[in-house]
């Protein structure tokens, strides 16, 4: 008899696990899609606004990204897994990888946004 129950024990803790992994890079993908699906409106508009609220928002979205990886990690303990494996080497290897991705994607959505501060949209 095959037993019908299909509930993960630790399911909260992957999701968080893969939101800190993947909700950054996905937020960089929306902040460079919709980013430059904006500047055309707001070059016949004369007004940014748009565009900073994208960046802003999407810039939101890799920060909650980066604390949730960032809250994983603390805890289950902030050291680097090592050679063993199981559970909890898993979730330190990936809060970490989130951890350090969803860093660099915050940076590199805040650098997408310093040229929306200098140039009109037409430029």
């Amino acid at each position: 008899m095959t037993d019908p129950d299909t509930t993960v024990v630790e399911a909260g803790r992957i999701g968080a696990l893969w939101a800190g992994v993947l909700l950054a890079p996905a937020a960089f993908l929306v902040n460079l899609e919709f980013g430059y699906l904006a500047v055309h409106p707001s070059c016949l508009r004369g007004d940014a606004l748009p565009v900073h609220l994208i960046h802003a928002v999407t810039l939101v979205l890799g920060l909650l990204g980066a604390m949730v990886a960032w809250r994983t990690w603390r805890e289950v303990g902030v050291e680097w897994p090592g050679n063993a494996g199981g559970p909890a080497a898993r979730t330190r290897f990936m809060a970490g990888l989130g951890v350090v991705t969803s860093a660099l994607f915050v940076l590199t959505m805040a650098a997408q946004w310093i040229p929306v501060f200098v140039l009109h949209p037409c430029q």
